[in-house]
């Protein structure tokens, strides 16, 4: 089981919203029994309410439930349950890593799954008033998370930073190539699939054996 925490400021618009496209997403990929996904903030102003209004829209809109998301601080023992504690800023990651002691490692800013995004952040729609903009961003960083862990065959120990460095391989270039196999936990070529992607997933899967 994968635990997965986002957290944003006050635990209203950006992280609820995190929380529920990544549900949508790994349950369309028949991986939900695998994660464990809730939301925090780092404050305390908003503690007890719903998502705003405008995050409620968007989780509707993906047919995610909402009613049970009430805004809650991260306390100690989260940073210990949690796999990782991933934020949409620069601020929260500070908060995070000053107070996650031994477990800082466990935190990381959303958009750094991608080398072209690493280090920027979701911008707050509570200032902003673009809840369209924050919404896209979350669904283009969270698909790559998603596909990361499907790489990974769903593992706790992932390491970052290769992952970025690498990127994800030609296979995966055209969805119209491969399909996700839940039992196995891993993709499958179709016979669409190029010769270079079928070398590029061959060579793949070969060096995770190796590993």
């Amino acid at each position: 089981m994968i635990n997965v925490l986002f957290v944003c400021h006050a635990n209203k618009s950006r992280s609820p919203m995190a929380e529920g496209i990544f549900k949508k997403l790994i349950n369309d990929s028949g991986i939900s029994n695998d994660f464990t996904v809730e939301s925090r903030a780092v404050s305390s102003e908003a503690i007890g309410s719903s998502p705003h209004p405008e995050t409620i829209k968007r989780l509707e809109f993906l047919g995610i439930p909402w009613e049970d998301m009430i805004s809650e601080k991260i306390n100690q023992l989260d940073y210990r349950h949690f796999d990782f504690i991933i934020c949409m800023d620069d601020q929260n990651e500070k908060y995070l890593k000053k107070h996650a002691g031994i477990y800082r490692d466990k935190v990381y800013l959303v958009r750094d799954i991608n080398h072209q995004t690493k280090k920027q952040n979701i911008p707050d729609p509570y200032y902003t008033l673009d809840y369209d903009e924050t919404f896209n961003l979350l669904m283009e960083s969270l698909a790559e998370w998603v596909t990361m862990f499907k790489l990974h065959k769903l593992s706790k120990m992932i390491d970052l930073e290769a992952y970025r460095i690498t990127n994800q391989p030609l296979f995966l270039s055209n969805p119209s190539w491969y399909t996700w196999d839940t039992e196995e936990k891993k993709y499958v070529l179709n016979h669409e699939a190029s010769f270079d992607a079928v070398a590029s997933y061959k060579e793949f899967y070969k060096e995770e054996d190796e590993n």
